[in-house]
């Protein structure tokens, strides 16, 4: 799983790193991008002139319910087989969402890290809350602190939640590893990231493999860690589109909506 997020992150870096500075512009492009790479691939997936048959039966029973309204027999068969067409239409797209969904859901995952949450500015601060194994002693757990990051509160030891909490500040942009660790004994680094542009903070870890898939960043744990994961709470992020300030989510689907809509007849696409 971290090699696969390395990659990803690698190829988002790519195109975020010009544009750090415009976010708009850079949520524009990526989802251009993403609009005309799923487009291919829905193309790929799909028996393209089965779909358009049966994307025309659809419309065919529509306009024939609009026909028959005032018979109640007739329209009866024609919302049944109305029905079965679009049954047997999704059942064609089926292979497209199979094929969609890794590379969307890793898309989606580099656009929350890097969209929905900012790095710190100089002199902001931020919680770094670490959930531990039920049998690690809670009062052995501390951090290492390079020298531009600042303990500003803690540690709190939550021993019902088996959790340790910090709240740290920098003055300084840069990335900044923070380590974690136990009696002594490192059990994971944090990424501190204070500054500018669209960076990928890994601001949060979970156990579970999907929680690893969906908040890349994170480092790998040291072999016998007793940390179980954590996560750093930075600022949401506010970007504003032609002076509108969207959610990233909605900005995206809007965007890679309008994308596909303009390059689906140039890319020869039925859908």
């Amino acid at each position: 799983m971290a090699v696969l997020n390395g990659i990803v992150t690698r190829l988002f870096d790519v195109v975020c790193g010009p544009l750090g500075a415009h976010a708009a512009w850079a949520m524009a492009l990526i989802a251009a991008v993403t609009g005309v790479w799923a487009l291919w691939l829905f193309k790929l997936a799909t028996p393209q002139a089965r779909l358009a048959r049966q994307r025309d039966r659809l419309v065919g029973h529509i306009f024939e319910m609009g026909m028959y309204q005032d018979h109640l027999r007739v329209l009866a068969r024609i919302q049944k087989d109305l029905a079965v067409a679009n049954l047997r239409y999704l059942g064609l797209t089926l292979p497209a969402l199979l094929v969609l969904i890794v590379p969307m859901v890793l898309t989606l995952a580099q656009l929350e890290g890097r969209f929905a949450h900012r790095p710190l500015l100089p002199g902001e601060s931020a919680v770094l809350q670490v959930r531990l194994d039920p049998q690690a002693d809670l009062d052995a757990v501390d951090l290492k602190l390079p020298p531009q990051v600042k303990l500003a509160a803690g540690p709190v030891r939550d021993r019902a939640s088996g959790s340790v909490a910090w709240r740290l500040r920098t003055d300084e942009p840069g990335t900044w590893p923070v380590a974690v660790t136990a009696a002594g004994r490192p059990c994971a680094q944090v990424v501190l990231v204070a500054g500018d542009g669209l960076p990928l903070p890994g601001r949060k870890l979970g156990e579970k493999w999907w929680e690893k898939l969906l908040y890349p960043g994170w480092r790998p744990l040291p072999d016998g860690s007793c940390v179980r994961g954590y996560e750093v709470d930075y600022p949401d992020r506010a970007t504003a589109y032609l002076g509108v300030t969207l959610d990233w989510l909605v900005a995206f689907m809007i965007l890679s909506l309008a994308t596909g809509l303009i390059f689906k007849n140039v890319l020869g696409v039925q859908m």
